[in-house]
């Protein structure tokens, strides 16, 4: 398992897109797709918190705080849909992060969660955590005194 810095920002990306794409939340704030890696926004500005199992994570955007965290959807079918939910004791929300660095390659962290387990094989679920090089602003925020 790996130890991941909860004190940085990242954007993510995984071997599936490559490293044109990050993991971005919608607009509408609950689904999540993969945007061009150009389009650094609130929404694809993630940020970690620990959980109560030791190296498990819950991962937050930068949009939506805390109150809201990356989940499974539990449909009872497949178990495979991701979306944003507000933060609770779900076992969905607990993320946790293996070294995954087969011959060299990038994208070292394998990810998985307590809901669907360690053995569920997902296309692109080897990710890279980039460390955020550029600070994002609200545009709502008053800039007068």
């Amino acid at each position: 398992m790996a130890t991941i810095d909860t004190a940085k920002i990242y954007v993510l990306k995984n071997s599936y897109t490559a490293a044109n794409k990050i993991l971005a939340i919608a607009s509408s704030g609950d689904s999540l797709s993969m945007v061009d890696a150009n389009r650094v926004s609130p929404n694809a500005l993630w940020f970690l918190t620990p959980t109560t199992m030791s190296n498990y994570y819950r991962l937050h955007t930068i949009a939506n705080g805390v109150k809201q965290s990356l989940d499974v959807i539990n449909d009872g079918v497949e178990n495979i849909n991701l979306h944003m939910t507000d933060t609770g004791n779900y076992s969905g929300q607990f993320w946790r992060f293996d070294n995954w660095t087969p011959d060299g390659q990038g994208y070292p962290f394998r990810l998985s969660n307590t809901f669907t387990g360690q053995d569920k094989q997902w296309t692109g679920q080897h990710w890279e955590l980039v460390p955020a090089r550029t600070a994002v602003a609200p545009t709502d925020v008053s800039t007068t005194p």
